[in-house]
């Protein structure tokens, strides 16, 4: 009796260790924000877990009262945005047609100039209208959001100051160093620690099987 027992917990072990592959297949979008620096902050967005993106929309949100976006950069091509500044959003639009977005990494920076606030904090997030693979399937998605600390002593910028040149938004206040080929280093790892609980499942299944097998086998043989 406590043979199957132990059997049976070791095939049930052996099949939630493959259950994380499968939750690998859920895109995650996260945002994070840096300290701010002469009254702005650049708030980056990166995607790992990307099993492949066709075409997707979704706005960037944020307080206009508090920050307002000055700038901002797609690491990659296929995306057009409009900005509503006086709502504080950004819509976002990706559709890339030769083949999908399927590497990990920064997708785009945005540069948020503070203005005079009593706020502590000020959110941006990101809120998902649609995302397909090739196939035309909607994606399963995670967004962890950001929030930008506002330090004392802020100047308010004008409005001039917080207007958005498309021009010129690629060129100022962006990081040049970080105009590098995307990481594909966090799928890399994703994809290995799949393989290796999915091993390790497989392996785990295949052992209880085959020891209820000759059990089985054994228990007929003393019948007989």
């Amino acid at each position: 009796m406590k043979r199957i027992f132990i059997i049976s917990v070791c095939i049930i072990f052996g099949i939630l260790s493959t259950i994380p592959a499968y939750a690998d297949e859920e895109i995650r979008f996260t945002l994070s924000s840096e300290e701010p620096e002469d009254n702005s902050a650049e708030v980056v967005l990166v995607c790992d877990r990307n099993p492949g993106i066709s075409e997707g929309e979704f706005n960037i949100l944020y307080n206009s009262s508090i920050i307002s976006l000055s700038s901002y950069e797609f690491e990659v091509e296929g995306f057009s945005t409009e900005e509503f500044a006086d709502e504080g959003r950004m819509n976002v639009k990706f559709s890339k047609e030769d083949n999908d977005l399927s590497a990990g990494g920064k997708l785009c920076s945005l540069i948020f100039d503070i203005k005079n606030s009593n706020e502590k904090l000020a959110g941006v997030t990101v809120e998902f209208i649609s995302l397909k693979d090739n196939d035309g399937n909607e994606l399963s998605r995670l967004v962890e959001s950001c929030e930008i600390s506002i330090p004392e002593g802020i100047v308010e910028s004008s409005d001039s100051d917080s207007e958005i040149d498309e021009s010129s938004s690629k060129s100022e206040n962006i990081d040049k160093d970080a105009k590098d080929a995307m990481s594909n280093s966090i799928e890399k790892d994703n994809d290995i620690a799949e393989i290796i609980l999915l091993i390790i499942g497989g392996i785990m299944i295949v052992v209880g099987v085959s020891v209820l097998i000759i059990n089985a086998r054994a228990k007929s043989r003393e019948r007989k």
